[in-house]
């Protein structure tokens, strides 16, 4: 088992091209490997990100070198929750009365699985 998370991705990265060049399906491969289509399909997104930039490794933690833009509307809605749409498309919905710091905390913690 790898011991960093950049020994994770080039773990992964050698994973990948060997499904290319045996020219098996995922769900072939994964089997084989014992590994989920689910892992196989995120890590293939992370390492192959054609219109981001890479991800960096700082702290054992994967980094994006890009700040993405939040857009803030503000609608009167009968929703009592605050909605944040990921870059992965996960949807988390928290609390109005998160203090930033939380929210920080939590969102950190999502975009960490």
């Amino acid at each position: 088992m790898p011991e960093t998370s950049e020994d994770k991705l080039k773990e992964w990265r050698l994973l990948i091209e060997e499904r290319r060049e045996k020219g098996i399906t995922v769900k072939a491969l994964c089997k084989e490997r014992n590994v989920t289509p689910a892992q196989f399909y995120y890590y293939q997104g992370i390492i192959t990100r054609p219109h981001k930039q890479p991800l960096k490794v700082k702290n054992g933690r994967l980094k994006s070198e890009t700040i993405k833009p939040v857009k803030i509307v503000n609608n009167i809605t009968k929703e009592t929750g605050i909605r944040f749409i990921l870059p992965n498309s996960l949807q988390c919905v928290l609390p109005r009365d998160l203090s930033p710091h939380e929210i920080k905390i939590i969102l950190e913690l999502v975009m960490s699985c």
